[in-house]
């Protein structure tokens, strides 16, 4: 990732996610041979990212960027290097990513008992979160480093937790991120970031965006497969925002400045823009 010159020192512009929808309270009725689900299942939403739907490439968002990268080769023990469309020159071109977006609330142990039991719910004891801190000093081009912080949670709902959430201690100071930036531009930064970690991905999700790419990827350009479906969302208050994807013949891919677009309400929108151009005429 390229460290992109500060253009001014107004500071950090928050993202701004879309605001999911709330879930509508139903009634529970319960049912002889009826499923109960947990809500978590509606959580899980189908997301998009639009190669027209983009906010500027920032220094901010570079320092971001490089946090990640400084904390993967520390935690995969590796020289690796995140990308964004602007260096792969495919941002001025049409394409667009499908993701599914995690649920990103913990899901309860406790069974939904409906009204015909006369079981008492199992205590079940709470899984331990996997997280992992990690201090960062961010060196200025001159003065004093400004220490910033990263939380790396495991996704709760993926099938395995990856190997280096207990392979590593939980609080760990890295070393010295050097910038070109200056201390005003630095201090006026972001110091804390919630990242959320999950392996879910297929290991070739870029793939759309091969034909894009010249010259062609290849896997051999690639020095783990560690990365291979990685998917990493920035925690904003309940929602999520993916930030970098892991593609097996890509790399690591940064997309933080692409905002998820909804895809279900998106092919709505467009079949309805569709049905008025429908001729009528019997």
């Amino acid at each position: 990732m390229l460290f992109i010159e500060a253009l001014n020192r107004i500071g950090t512009q928050p993202n701004k996610p879309q605001a999911t929808g709330k879930l509508k309270n139903r009634p529970l009725m319960t049912q002889k041979d009826s499923v109960d689900l947990s809500t978590a299942a509606n959580e899980v939403k189908e997301i998009h990212l639009d190669s027209e739907q983009k906010t500027p490439l920032t220094a901010s968002s570079s320092i971001f960027a490089n946090l990640i990268e400084h904390i993967l080769n520390h935690i995969l023990n590796t020289e690796l290097s995140i990308l964004s469309p602007e260096e792969l020159n495919i941002d001025n071109k049409e394409w667009r990513l499908f993701l599914q977006a995690p649920p990103n609330r913990a899901q309860s142990d406790t069974p939904v008992i409906n009204s015909n039991s006369y079981q008492e719910p199992e205590i079940k004891k709470q899984p331990a979160k996997k997280q992992l801190r990690f201090r960062i000093p961010v060196k200025p081009a001159y003065g004093n480093p400004v220490e910033m912080t990263v939380l790396l949670s495991a996704h709760q709902g993926s099938p395995e937790i990856p190997y280096f959430f207990s392979h590593i201690p939980k609080e760990n100071t890295l070393p010295l991120l050097k910038t070109p930036y200056t201390p005003e531009f630095i201090g006026q930064q972001i110091t804390y970031y919630h990242i959320l970690l999950d392996l879910d991905g297929e290991p070739d999700q870029l793939s759309s965006l091969y034909p894009l790419l010249t010259p062609p990827p290849s896997e051999e350009d690639n020095k783990t497969p560690d990365i291979y479906g990685l998917r990493l969302w920035r925690t904003q208050g309940d929602n999520l925002r993916p930030i970098v994807l892991g593609d097996k013949k890509m790399g690591l891919l940064y997309i933080g400045h692409y905002p998820p677009l909804n895809s279900h309400a998106q092919a709505l929108k467009e079949t309805n823009r569709k049905s008025n151009y429908l001729y009528t005429k019997a």
